[in-house]
């Protein structure tokens, strides 16, 4: 079925230029017959182990995917689509460093049945995922689904805990089960004496970076790893001892609580509380009042029945807004530390895409003090929480809610198409609408996306204009411009269509206002200037 495509992905003569091109035609070959692709991979198992890593990562990709696909809402059909044999087979015959690796572990999970289960506790011993990250993905679908047995899985799994990237993921599951209830003793509990100790090495791991960063490495990449790793080793042994409820964790949880890093201290802080330490209450109580541990911080008190000694203050709508922010621009993917400063400046109740009801907006400013420079913009939340790396602080708020609008569409109908790529047809809706930005005075305009939106259609332009540089986008009728000559982080042609499509959906969603009225009626050319859309 796959003669075609597989063989050229594998052996020694594999082509790498040419692996991306067979790599998408097997994905859509495998299309309903991701089973049988797994099966005919694991029978060319000698291969494998001879095939160029990058490329079998991608063949993995296409498995993974095709599997997912084929999973039903009938757990019995998930487990059937998943060959354990096949998928130890060819997890055995590559090399541990291949990328994607993890992605044939995720999917013995995802079977969920006591064969597929007891293949993934021997590979996770014998084979284990790298990074913690890849390790928590790999076991994710044992927090998702209720329909395995705890006892297929621990106490087998808690001896992963000896390899660093699964300790974390193998805590953090047993949590959640006892948290659901789903054992009545907590899994770990027989081993609190190693958990004590652990917690102690890692809080003294932590310290130390604290004082130096260079002790986890030279190269940033490898610290930051490291460091990840760490933090969410500590977390997640705070959680369990917490969870587990013996005094004497108190010790240990009491070295953690004093270090800087917000969120382990958060978690050290939740844990002594729900020992019934006095320390940890009064920690939580203070961390409520940082906008980057405000949200857990409240939490923990509110579920440990003393949430009334939070200030009101800290759970007003601007000051979940503000936690929101910076929780998220803490992630270690976003900029890794809490801004420096934090402010609501705007809140809006609106109609919003994707959603069926009106829902909060809220934007907050932040900056960060780096000494010599500072770094600002201003992010959203309610709907969802991000930040663009586009400076949006000099738009209209009704622009600033607009671009993010715009970015949070997802829709099939509404797209771009890159200059580069244009066919006949969209070339000369494009000329048409150089043409329009030609009689409104733009100089040097040059094409660089063609935005479709539902029925209508823009063209996104580099130009100037009165000698200013600017990205412009026009469908004829309404047509944005905005400066990029001398901005550090300017808009993109992408970020202009956001913009574009974000006022054309809130003005659709929401009742229409003056200012709106007057934005267009400004805009319309005077004579018969409209693009027919093709």
């Amino acid at each position: 079925m796959f003669d075609e495509h597989l063989p050229p992905l594998l052996g020694e003569s594999a082509d790498p230029v040419a692996a991306g091109w067979h790599l998408r035609e097997l994905a859509q070959a495998s299309v309903n017959h991701a089973s049988a692709l797994t099966d005919e991979v694991a029978s060319k198992a000698e291969l494998l182990g001879k095939s160029d890593p990058a490329i079998l990562g991608g063949l993995l990709r296409v498995i993974h995917t095709g599997l997912l696909h084929s999973f039903k809402e009938s757990d019995q059909e998930a487990g059937e689509s998943v060959k354990t044999q096949s998928l130890t087979t060819i997890e055995a015959s590559i090399a541990e460093d291949t990328p994607n690796r993890h992605l044939l572990l995720h999917l013995l999970a995802m079977a969920r049945n006591e064969a597929s289960l007891s293949s993934l506790i021997d590979l996770l011993q014998s084979r284990p995922p790298q990074k913690w990250s890849d390790a928590a993905q790999t076991i994710s679908p044992l927090m998702q689904h209720d329909d395995w047995s705890v006892q297929w899985v621990y106490p087998k799994l808690l001896d992963c805990m000896e390899h660093a990237s699964l300790a974390s993921p193998v805590l953090d599951l047993a949590n959640y089960l006892f948290r659901e209830n789903r054992t009545s003793e907590h899994p770990a509990h027989d081993r609190l004496p190693m958990l004590n100790v652990l917690l102690g090495e890692v809080g003294g791991r932590l310290s130390k970076f604290e004082e130096n960063p260079r002790s986890f490495g030279d190269d940033v990449e490898t610290v930051h790893a490291m460091l990840s790793e760490a933090v969410a080793l500590a977390v997640s042994l705070c959680d369990t001892v917490g969870l587990i409820g013996d005094a004497s964790s108190i010790a240990k949880l009491n070295q953690v609580v004093e270090l800087k890093h917000r969120r382990v201290q958060c978690e050290a802080a939740g844990a002594l509380a729900r020992l019934d330490d006095d320390l940890g209450k009064k920690r939580l109580l203070e961390l409520a009042k940082d906008p980057a541990a405000r949200i857990r911080a409240i939490h923990y008190a509110d579920e440990l029945n003393f949430g009334d000694s939070v200030e009101d203050e800290y759970r007003t709508d601007a000051a979940t807004a503000e936690a929101e922010m910076a929780l998220w621009l803490s992630q270690p993917q976003q900029m890794g530390v809490p801004p420096t400063s934090l402010e609501m400046i705007e809140s809006r109740r609106l109609l919003w895409p994707s959603f069926r009801d009106p829902v909060d907006v809220f934007l907050v400013r932040f900056e960060y003090n780096f000494g010599d420079r500072t770094y600002s913009n201003v992010g959203i939340t309610g709907p969802v929480t991000f930040a663009m790396s586009a400076d949006v602080a000099n738009l209209s708020m009704d622009d600033i809610v607009s671009i993010y609008a715009g970015w949070h569409a997802d829709h099939p109908e509404i797209f771009t198409v890159n200059s580069d790529a244009f066919n006949e047809v969209q070339t000369r809706v494009m000329g048409t609408l150089q043409q329009h930005l030609d009689r409104q005075g733009y100089e040097s305009n040059k094409p660089e996306l063609l935005g479709f939106f539902l029925d209508e259609q823009a063209g996104v332009f580099t130009a100037v204009r009165d000698a200013i540089q600017c990205v412009v986008v026009t469908d004829g009728l309404e047509t944005i411009d905005q400066p990029i000559a001398g901005r550090l982080r300017p808009l993109s042609p992408g970020d202009l269509f956001n913009l574009y499509k974000g006022r054309k959906m809130l003005r659709t969603f929401n009742p229409t206002s003056q200012a709106d009225d007057d934005l267009l009626a400004d805009d319309r050319p005077s004579g018969d200037d409209s693009v027919k859309e093709s």
